[in-house]
């Protein structure tokens, strides 16, 4: 007899429930609505990391990410960058912030929890009886703390070559700067000036990968798509652009995909503002940074680059607060009047305007990520876990966004979708070779039912073949043999 088919959602079955026991997860789920809905201008998909899976590539048409997305946090010294990384990991000791340049000199990495409205419900679909054991584990994005960036940190000033080797390895950089003047905190130039900040880091970048560039381009085994990709991102950094401007195609961009090139990453400028600004002025200040984004140089002009506001310090201080005491200790810093105030936009207190909510999403728009469920319909008695898991959900997207106009690519060029056996695959080897079908729904519709059994009898559900491609809120049952 053929054995009986399985069910297999977010831990799976036998062998395949063994291989997510070190898969734990840290940080808060939450409930808020900043998941679809964040307050920023992002550009489409530029990179992903070699990191990923094999079939990934540089500059556009990127595929299945690896469990890790990881954004380096960058930018002058003293602008913020450990408390914002304090801010986000909700631990204000975990990088050392203090008032002189480097004090943040070996890494720090935190990995944030997504923001999801569905997992903490998808999570209880299952009996009474079995639901206090249930466990959801979110989708996280590493964020990572490194040194402060000085000029000629490209030729190895301050910790340049450190810094560089970081960043290089990383999906995104999220570049933090300083608006706000404070007598406390020391400057490295001794005043603040937004756009110049933001323009000294732009352009070390742009000098590190042009030397980079010809260092490779002086090679004999540089050669084929590999040297008129480089050809095209030299004559794009001569320029002062970043190297995401040179507009490859998807086969020029997987040529140098290696490489690692840092403008080649998609960037998030994150304008650390006051506490006045941050709780009571955000759309002036919003308004403020729209207008230093537009005059920073060495940037992608075409690229509506993503950035939101931040307040680092004074959200370091809060993150580890409960929602009710956070809640009144910002109603004091307002004077108890931000309650009354009415704002057409967003709430003063809002828990969704702070960074550990607002940066996550902004970075999965960024890269154009999509979130799939596995975990509901599983048996309780063979899983009780529920998990997101990130994908690149716009392929085509971003192999458009690669590719520019006249690059020459192709439908042939654009890489596949991300598929239901590629989900398998992500649980476990054998249910990828097991794979029998996989029953799909998407979250929305299934949060209307009862349990899956009920979405299934009311035709809700479909069963999808190994090509499916996974959409943003599926949940996918998998079977397999």
């Amino acid at each position: 007899r053929p054995p009986r088919p399985r069910a297999v959602g977010a831990a799976g079955a036998g062998a395949a429930g063994a291989a997510f026991a070190h898969l734990s997860s840290t940080g808060t789920v939450t409930t808020s609505g900043s998941f679809a809905g964040v307050p920023l201008r992002v550009s489409a998909p530029a990179c992903i990391s070699s990191r990923t899976t094999a079939s990934s590539t540089h500059g556009g048409g990127g595929l299945s990410l690896s469990m890790k997305v990881r954004v380096a946090i960058i930018g002058l010294p003293n602008v913020g960058k450990s408390a914002l990384f304090n801010a986000l990991s909700r631990r204000s000791d975990l990088a050392k912030s203090s008032n002189f340049p480097f004090c943040t000199i070996d890494p720090n990495v935190a990995p944030v929890a997504v923001p999801d409205p569905y997992l903490p419900r998808l999570s209880a679909m299952t009996t009474t009886a079995a639901r206090r054991d249930r466990r959801c584990v979110p989708a996280t994005i590493e964020f990572v703390d490194v040194a402060g960036l000085v000029r000629g940190a490209s030729r190895g000033e301050g910790l340049g070559n450190r810094f560089l080797a970081v960043v290089r390895e990383c999906d995104a950089v999220c570049h933090v700067v300083r608006c706000h003047d404070d007598s406390n905190v020391v400057h490295v130039d001794g005043r603040v000036d937004p756009v110049e900040d933001a323009e000294v880091v732009n352009l070390e970048l742009v000098l590190a990968d042009l030397a980079h560039v010809e260092r490779r381009l002086e090679k004999t085994t540089c050669v084929g798509e590999e040297r008129e990709a480089l050809t095209m991102i030299r004559e794009a950094l001569e320029g002062g652009r970043p190297a995401r401007t040179a507009a490859l195609n998807p086969v020029r961009s997987k040529s140098v995909r290696g490489m690692g090139l840092l403008t080649l990453k998609p960037a998030l400028y994150a304008f650390n503002v006051d506490e006045v600004d941050f709780l009571l002025g955000r759309r002036d200040a919003a308004i403020a940074a729209e207008g230093c984004l537009r005059r920073i140089r060495h940037r992608d002009p075409d690229a509506a680059d993503g950035f939101v506001l931040v307040s680092a310090k004074l959200e370091a201080e809060i993150s580890e607060l409960d929602e009710i005491a956070r809640r009144e200790r910002l109603i004091d810093l307002v004077g108890g009047g931000a309650e009354e105030e009415e704002d057409d936009d967003e709430d003063t207190l809002d828990p969704s305007v702070m960074s550990w909510e607002v940066l996550p999403a902004a970075v999965m728009k960024l890269l154009g990520l999509g979130v799939a469920y596995t975990g509901p319909g599983v048996p309780p008695e063979r899983s009780r876990t529920s998990r997101a898991h990130l994908f690149s959900a716009s392929p085509s997207a971003s192999a458009a966004a690669g590719s520019g106009s006249g690059s020459g690519s192709s439908a042939e060029d654009a890489a596949p979708s991300f598929t239901a056996i590629d989900l398998a695959g992500r649980i476990h080897g054998d249910i990828s070779r097991g794979f029998l079908r996989a029953e799909v729904v998407s979250a929305s519709d299934l949060l209307r039912y009862e349990s899956f059994g009920d979405a299934k009898d009311g035709g809700a559900v479909r069963t999808e073949g190994k090509e499916y491609p996974v959409t943003h809120g599926d949940v996918v049952l998998i079977k397999w043999k």
